[in-house]
């Protein structure tokens, strides 16, 4: 396809995000005011939906480029093995196995986050909100999107043949995750089928006891396998943020996080000669 056409593709793409997000956002700051875990001011959101536009702008304008790239790659591999039915009794199923497939693949790909060094270092930006609240779901670093897209997205698309309408489903039930981040006591027990703002909220916690748990994204079911479920008790609501209480102080601090130590030594003052 012409490069215009990924153009035009990423022009909306970015729009929709934008306008959706705002939108997610908006409702979800509405329902935290029903029980929150903590009072927040409002300044609390506003520094991450500023970042989210100037990150969806960022992601933009490389989406022309990743997007070919992956189209490219799928189609020279013959496009993904299993075909999903696209219509009929078999799209249920169908949708539901590239979700839950996906999720998967979000698992592992987010437990690679906190492993690898340089992946954290561009995650962190994250968990680095002290207030976590509905806001905080879109506070990911510009480039994240972009290594999932040649990794594990590519990885699914080589796997599955999916219609344009499984895909548009998965990208709605995606916005659950700004349920699951937000500032609300809600937590569903002992019921493990779907994430719950709790449980979440254990895996941003800045206590060292909840590190690198409760990495699931949709299905909580992952982490039993995979050894990192943590069950909070029934008023477990910990603080959230980086255990060493590090935060972005400006956009452009947060937009080039992972050079942040960097910059704040090329921002300080030098100090005077003594005389």
């Amino acid at each position: 396809m012409s490069a215009a056409f990924y153009n035009l593709q990423a022009a909306i793409s970015v729009l929709a995000t934008i306008l959706l997000s705002l939108l997610a956002i908006g409702c979800g700051l509405l329902l935290e005011r029903i029980r929150p875990v903590r009072g927040l001011p409002d300044r609390a959101a506003v520094f991450n939906v500023v970042y989210m536009i100037a990150a969806a702008l960022i992601q933009g304008a490389l989406s022309p480029l990743v997007l070919g790239a992956t189209a490219a790659v799928v189609n020279a591999l013959g496009g993904g093995l299993l075909v999903l039915p696209a219509a009929g009794l078999g799209l249920v199923p169908a949708a539901l196995a590239y979700v839950v497939t996906v999720d998967l693949f979000e698992y592992l790909f987010h437990r690679a986050q906190h492993a690898v060094p340089a992946l954290w270092a561009m995650h962190s930006l994250h968990h680095s909100d002290p207030a976590m609240n509905v806001s905080t779901t879109s506070r990911h670093f510009w480039l994240e999107q972009a290594i999932k897209s040649v990794t594990i997205y590519l990885a699914v698309s080589l796997i599955f043949a999916a219609s344009p309408l499984i895909i548009f489903i998965y990208g709605v039930v995606s916005y659950y995750n700004f349920f699951s981040h937000m500032n609300l006591r809600v937590g569903f027990g002992r019921f493990l089928l779907l994430n719950s703002p709790q449980n979440h909220r254990i895996h941003h916690s800045s206590q060292p006891l909840h590190r690198d748990k409760n990495f699931a994204g949709l299905f909580p079911i992952f982490d039993v396998m995979g050894g990192t479920q943590y069950r909070p008790a029934a008023d477990e609501y910990p603080a959230t943020g980086l255990d060493d209480g590090d935060c972005p102080v400006s956009l452009t601090e947060a937009v080039t996080w992972p050079l942040r130590a960097a910059l704040r030594r090329g921002f300080r003052q030098p100090a005077a000669p003594a005389r």
